[in-house]
């Protein structure tokens, strides 16, 4: 699961979930909402459902978005919680649950908060490699 595009952009995501510290709980406030890669479009992966998202093909192996809700991250084949969150400078790390039909694991993910509709996932040993996402708007 730890290889999978979409953990990783969950765990960019919950890192902020947790309420662990008044930092990561106005984080999360802004990045309620449905979020995708830079070059996917969000009509190709999320429906407007009442005051939410969802996704159009929840089992789509193409589907390259995340939806916040609260305290959750909901992924196309999985979801996380975070355990821990800390920060460095602008930088968050977050110790991460994330499960899906059959499997649960933990791991830590990376991101920083570019602005109120970006935000980047990347990994603290290659921070040179990285993964822009955008906030869909609809």
């Amino acid at each position: 699961m730890i290889g999978n595009p979409f953990l990783g952009a969950m765990a960019a995501i919950v890192m902020l979930a947790g309420g662990v510290t008044h930092v990561a709980a106005a984080s999360m406030e802004a990045l309620q909402g449905a979020w995708t890669m830079n070059g996917t479009g969000c009509e190709d992966n999320f429906k407007k459902r009442g005051k939410g998202f969802e996704y159009k093909d929840r089992s789509s192996t193409l589907t390259t978005g995340i939806i916040v809700s609260g305290s959750r991250v909901l992924g196309p084949n999985s979801s996380c919680t975070a355990e821990k969150i800390s920060q460095n400078g602008d930088h968050f790390s977050a110790l991460l649950s994330c499960s899906d039909a059959v499997l649960f694991s933990s791991f830590s993910a990376s991101f920083r908060v570019i602005d109120k509709t970006h935000f980047e996932r990347f990994d603290p040993q290659f921070p040179e490699v990285s993964v822009i996402y955008y906030k869909c708007e609809f």
